[in-house]
């Protein structure tokens, strides 16, 4: 990160593929090696880099929206339901923003009150 590279999170289930690929990659077959960290840096991007660039407003993936409280799952399945102010690109990624998520907590939990 202090040469300005996005950070690189390999996840705990990720682990036997991860050493695997390292092995792998000892004995010159970098690819799997170069394939986990790639994608772990795309997902760390979504997750972390685009919604703090993006601002409360701005439309991202769900998965850059999903946290401890919400899974992506939830996400998803709240704008199928309509629940979630979301739209579904040609592309199958649905994409929300902070401010829609963060209204629709709001008003579930206002439901919940009646």
């Amino acid at each position: 990160m202090r040469l300005g590279y996005p950070p690189v999170i390999v996840l705990k289930q990720q682990r036997p593929a991860y050493l695997a690929a390292l092995q792998r990659a000892d004995g010159g077959d970098y690819g799997p090696l170069g394939e986990i960290l790639a994608r772990a840096m795309y997902d760390n991007l979504n997750r972390f880099i685009v919604p703090s660039l993006a601002g409360p407003a701005r439309l991202v993936p769900l998965a850059a929206l999903a946290d401890k409280e919400l899974s992506l799952v939830a996400l998803r399945l709240a704008a199928q339901r309509g629940r979630l102010d979301a739209l579904h690109g040609p592309d199958g990624v649905w994409r929300s923003s902070r401010q829609a998520v963060e209204d629709s907590g709001s008003s579930k939990q206002r439901r919940r009150a009646m």
